[in-house]
């Protein structure tokens, strides 16, 4: 039998797992009942509906169906600031992603 794998917790002493006991985790689903993809397609979804309706008021303003300039303008920035929060997530994700690939197993 191969030597098991030392791994040391931060709540007691060193824990042992030999290859028998590891297996490949299964998807995890959050406390709400949704998995990880479901809440970034969900975020995607919200970042392309803001996207839409900045357009959408941009094009009223342009038109001459909205008068107030503030109305469109927040509508531009809540969408920036999502799709500026998503890019910031997915750089995050593909950090971690290569970072993984990176490990020697």
């Amino acid at each position: 039998m191969a030597d098991p794998l030392r791994i040391d917790s931060l709540r007691k002493g060193p824990i042992e797992i030999n290859a028998t006991q590891m297996r490949t985790p299964s998807p995890r689903v959050s406390e709400g009942g949704r998995s990880f993809q479901e809440t970034l397609t969900d975020a995607m979804t919200e970042v392309q509906r803001l996207q839409s309706e900045a357009d959408t008021t941009t094009k009223q303003l342009v038109a001459g169906e909205l008068k107030d300039v503030s109305e469109v303008m927040v509508a531009v920035e809540k969408a920036d600031v999502a799709f500026q929060t998503m890019m910031t997530v997915r750089n995050k994700v593909m950090t971690a992603y290569e970072e993984i690939m990176r490990m020697q197993v």
